[in-house]
């Protein structure tokens, strides 16, 4: 048995936090400690473990960004409150011991509580601020998107037309179609709707992105200089019927606004009609 499982050290452990809490200091009862991953026990107020989210953990694992586990210190065994997933993915990689925040005097009620509390309480990373992390540990993807974004005269964040704030959709198209159709999409609203406040939020952005994927940057501009409101109210009325803004479906919708749009004018037979498909 490991010295930190021995049951006498834990009993040891116990008493020296009640005796430091009963002194003048006042101190919480939790402490930082390497904890044997075989005494780390799962709990029901648990979520359930996701085998995918365990894999990406293993497959990306930094202990860097691992964090501390924290494990409850009751009747022997150490609950844990929060890391379930890591604490697997230590296991696969052959981990033997996890860094914890000990917690103790608890009830099972009362971690579950804890638990609860803890993750209605935390405060989820806003896409700006990991953006601006992103640029600050210079991470390829966020350098080349805002180098891309600030060629076009655009910037990342909130205030108008030359202020992007729908990130995800920055993202969503470097994903989905590469870097140069990001530089198109942006080439071509500037170049298109300057100063048109909508032309720049996510729903156009994506919109604009998924026409360039299909038919490149074909006469664009001169086809729909003057046709934003008109086209956003098209695309508006069919978002009304069904649909959600941001998904795949909005961004088909928008493109479709934009390719009929486009044809307006030109004959049946033009070889300039775009062909939509589904």
């Amino acid at each position: 048995m490991s010295d930190i499982n021995n049951p006498k050290n834990i009993k040891k452990f116990t008493e020296e936090q009640t005796m430091y809490n009963n002194g003048n200091e006042k101190s919480t009862r939790q402490i930082l400690k390497n904890v044997a991953l075989a005494a780390c026990v799962p709990t029901n107020y648990q979520r359930g473990t996701d085998d995918a989210q365990v894999a990406d953990i293993v497959n990306g694992f930094d202990e860097a960004r691992l964090g501390a586990l924290t494990v409850s210190l009751r009747d022997g065994n150490y609950h844990i409150v929060d890391g379930l997933h890591r604490s697997k993915a230590m296991k696969a990689l052959g981990y033997t011991h996890a860094l914890c925040i000990v917690l103790t005097g608890m009830t099972y009620e009362q971690e579950a509580e804890y638990f609860r509390k803890q993750n209605e309480n935390k405060r989820i990373i806003s896409t700006f601020d990991d953006f601006k992390a992103g640029l600050e540990s210079k991470n390829e993807t966020c350098m080349k998107i805002d180098k891309i974004v600030r060629a076009n005269d655009f910037q990342v964040g909130r205030g108008g037309f030359f202020k992007i704030a729908a990130i995800r959709a920055l993202f969503t198209i470097v994903e989905d179609y590469g870097f140069d159709v990001l530089d198109d999409t942006l080439c071509l609203i500037a170049a298109t709707w300057n100063g048109i406040a909508k032309a720049s939020q996510i729903e156009s952005l994506l919109g604009v992105a998924e026409f360039v994927h299909r038919y490149g940057m074909v006469e664009f501009s001169e086809r729909l200089r003057d046709k934003f409101t008109v086209i956003w109210y098209e695309y508006s009325e069919s978002m009304r019927v069904r649909g959600s803004v941001g998904s795949n479906a909005s961004r088909k919708k928008f493109c479709r606004a934009l390719v009929e749009y486009y044809n307006k004018g030109l004959g049946s037979k033009s070889k300039k009609r775009l062909v939509w498909e589904e």
